[in-house]
């Protein structure tokens, strides 16, 4: 059974509150379409998010409407209501609770606020099999023209082969030539202009994340997770440049005056998996013993590892095709290994904390292969324990603090240091 257990992140920068409001402003611009009668898009997979705002369509995205029901404690619900309509708890948590908002008689006045029925399901395979099942399922409750966008696995790593690439073109096409027929035409000009401002948007992000390494840290995950909004959802729009371009200058500026997350630095840490939104302040925890998280795995989904001088906005389909074919939870893992190994010596990590999310086959599969390539290279330990990171029902606040507990004092003790 679940503990009561709401602890908000505790940031630091004014930033992070500006991509806090963005969600708002995000959810407000697609109810108001709705109600304007503009077809709203739910969406399942990682579908460059570039296309959507490129041709200015609502959607719905699987991947961030259920972390913003668990941080209102609302996941348990509605994922108790797709169990009782049949779904198995098996399931991945993020889809049980989108089946359960998407199925439930009666929504709270947030969810219902902020959730539209959609007009049209597109889905796709990327990242994994089940991004397609659940789409199917709901584009027949709801009667929803249904889109299918196949993607292919990585197993080359960071040298995509240009066949993949141009297949997914190909596919990214004929999605376009489908939203045609709801009056969404593909406007080039705007996709171009989508791709430049995705382009601009990880320069930026390469110079926080350059500034972030500094010891101490000038942001944590706490601000970082918040602060992945711009990055993950609003690529490609000018707000999200906006956003990074202010939050550029105040991690700079705590950079070069030296100030940290914690008065005194001892050990620094980076999160692996999905972090509980629920209870973010999780990520804060460590913090009692002088060391901080100063990174999360989640930062980096959605390309952010792709080298922004790869994106050439005078190709915008092949430009995203490549972006998304890259991201790291493509899953043969090189790509997500060789991450893990630069960001343990770049970042001058201490420990990593590693959590196992159930019903995903995808992140946890890959955790041991972490640990051990890691700490090969770099003596740098992991501990890994179960967390699911949106389903509250599943928590155990002493348990999953006892685990980090253990393994702070650890490393602690490994440097010379005791708990204060």
């Amino acid at each position: 059974m679940a503990e009561e257990v709401t602890s908000r992140a505790a940031t630091v920068l004014q930033t992070t509150v500006e991509a806090s409001r963005s969600v708002r402003w995000y959810y407000e611009k697609v109810t108001a379409a709705k109600k304007n009668n503009k077809p709203v898009v739910w969406a399942f997979g990682l579908v460059p998010r570039e296309i959507w705002h490129a041709l200015d369509i609502p959607v719905v995205t699987l991947e961030h409407f259920p972390l913003l029901l668990a941080a209102k404690q609302l996941s348990g619900k509605y994922s108790q209501v797709a169990e009782e309509r049949g779904f198995t708890r098996d399931i991945c948590a993020y889809h049980s609770c989108f089946l359960g908002a998407a199925l439930s008689d009666q929504l709270d006045a947030y969810t219902e606020k902020r959730f539209p029925s959609p007009d049209i399901i597109v889905a796709s395979n990327f990242p994994c099999n089940q991004e397609v099942k659940t789409p199917q399922y709901l584009a027949e409750h709801y009667k929803c023209p249904f889109f299918y966008l196949d993607a292919p696995i990585n197993p080359w790593g960071e040298e995509i082969k240009k066949h993949a690439v141009e297949y997914y073109e190909t596919n990214l096409e004929r999605l376009l030539v489908f939203l045609e027929k709801f009056g969404y035409r593909p406007d080039w000009a705007a996709l171009q202009e989508s791709v430049r401002l995705s382009q601009h948007l990880l320069r930026l992000w390469n110079k926080i994340v350059d500034y972030r390494k500094k010891a101490p840290t000038p942001m944590g995950a706490a601000d970082g997770y918040i602060c992945l909004y711009p990055l993950f959802q609003l690529p490609g729009t000018g707000i999200a440049v906006e956003i990074y371009e202010r939050l550029l200058n105040e991690v700079r500026q705590r950079a070069e005056s030296g100030l940290g997350v914690v008065d005194e630095e001892r050990v620094r840490l980076i999160w692996a998996g999905l972090p509980p939104a629920y209870n973010l302040g999780l990520l804060n925890y460590p913090e009692r013993y002088g060391a901080v998280v100063v990174q999360s795995e989640l930062e980096w989904i959605g390309g952010a590892i792709l080298d922004p001088e790869a994106l050439n906005a005078k190709k915008p389909l092949e430009s995203l095709a490549r972006k998304t074919l890259l991201d790291f939870v493509n899953p043969t893992y090189s790509n997500r290994i060789n991450l893990w190994k630069r960001l343990t010596r770049e970042f001058k990590i201490d420990g990593i904390i590693a959590v196992n999310k159930r019903g995903c086959r995808n992140l946890p599969a890959g955790n041991r292969l972490i640990k051990d390539t890691v700490y090969q290279e770099s003596r740098v330990p992991m501990i890994i324990f179960d967390l699911d990171g949106v389903d509250n029902r599943e928590y155990d606040d002493a348990q999953v603090k006892a685990n980090i507990d253990t393994f702070v004092e650890s490393l602690l003790s490994k440097k010379g240091g005791r708990k204060q």
